[in-house]
């Protein structure tokens, strides 16, 4: 798959692009180190994450520390859809990388305080999900979820906190 020209394409939708990656990497065609070398603009980074994250969804176990590393990159991007969309495929694999999420947590939490209410979710949605490992359910995490679950104006961002936060005190100690 020529990841450049495709994305390149003026002839396909974005919508389409995302789904022939998207079908790629469930088939196995192409590796998130592929579609990231090229370079990307942000709208093409953006379909990037948005195929991972429309697979991961469905098939986090897809995922490998690429996925972590690529979408980890653009937490911190300009941009609040990239924020948004790098957030949500961190959440969908979370459970499968406990170990490797400190610097994920640590550009999520800063998220929580983005004026963009987009970005404050996707950044709920990931720690919500990630508070569900049980190291994180135990941790100080915990606290700080709630007392930004507590803080938050906007009920779907407050949801993704207490959504994950009532599974969460299942699992503590």
């Amino acid at each position: 798959m020529d990841i450049a020209a495709l994305l390149g394409s003026k002839a396909l939708k974005p919508s389409e692009k995302r789904e022939q990656i998207a079908d790629a990497l469930r088939a196995g065609a192409v590796t998130v180190r592929e579609l990231g070398s090229g370079g990307l603009d942000e709208k093409q980074a953006g379909i990037v994450l948005e195929a991972m994250e429309a697979v991961s969804r469905n098939n986090p176990e897809a995922a490998d520390t690429e996925w972590l590393n690529y979408a980890q990159a653009y937490i911190a991007a300009e941009s609040n859809s990239l924020k948004r969309e790098a957030s949500r495929v961190v959440g969908n694999i979370a459970a499968g990388f406990p170990d490797d999420l400190d610097g994920s947590i640590e550009k999520l939490l800063e998220n929580t305080k983005n004026d963009g209410t987009v970005v404050r979710w996707g950044s709920a949605y990931a720690l919500g999900r990630v508070v569900l490992i049980p190291k994180f359910a135990n941790s100080d995490l915990f606290d700080v979820l709630t007392g930004l679950a507590e803080r938050e104006p906007e009920n779907g961002v407050k949801n993704q906190y207490l959504t994950g936060l009532k599974k969460a005190r299942k699992l503590r100690k």
